[in-house]
């Protein structure tokens, strides 16, 4: 089933993404839609493995809130800028992260047609999670 967002685009994704609801943020997307984390250079793609990547997304992060600073809806891309918060509940590879508060500066850029998302990639400051995950280790 595809949803047609009645709402600017923006404001439905980020509204599923702080439910914590993946599948309604993934039947945002056309069946073959792709959403891509820039930061660290991984792509899900369609339905499904967007649904299932946000699900782990948000089991290691179940405080995850965006605050959305701002967004932008045009005929075909929305960009919202947000600050993402939350702790991380276990830890990130050799890390010992568990506790961890994260808080993240981003950008999720999304194409769309219809009222339909076609792609997301979501861009954030990676260097700034690197410093937050270094001070975990101490």
């Amino acid at each position: 089933m595809i949803r047609h967002v009645t709402a600017s685009i923006s404001t439905a994704f980020f509204s599923a993404y702080n439910a914590h609801d993946a599948a309604a943020a993934a039947a945002l997307y056309s069946a073959d839609g792709t959403h891509e984390d820039v930061a660290v250079g991984h792509v899900n793609r369609g339905r499904q493995a967007i649904q299932e990547g946000l699900a782990h997304f948000l089991s290691c992060f179940p405080d995850a809130h965006w605050d959305v600073l701002g967004s932008i809806d045009a005929a075909s891309a929305s960009v919202g800028w947000y600050v993402l918060t939350g702790t991380l509940q276990e830890d990130f590879g050799p890390i010992a992260a568990r506790g961890q508060a994260l808080q993240i500066r981003g950008v999720q850029v999304m194409c769309h047609e219809g009222g339909v998302i076609q792609s997301t990639s979501d861009y954030w400051d990676l260097a700034t999670f690197q410093r937050q995950m270094a001070d975990s280790d101490r």
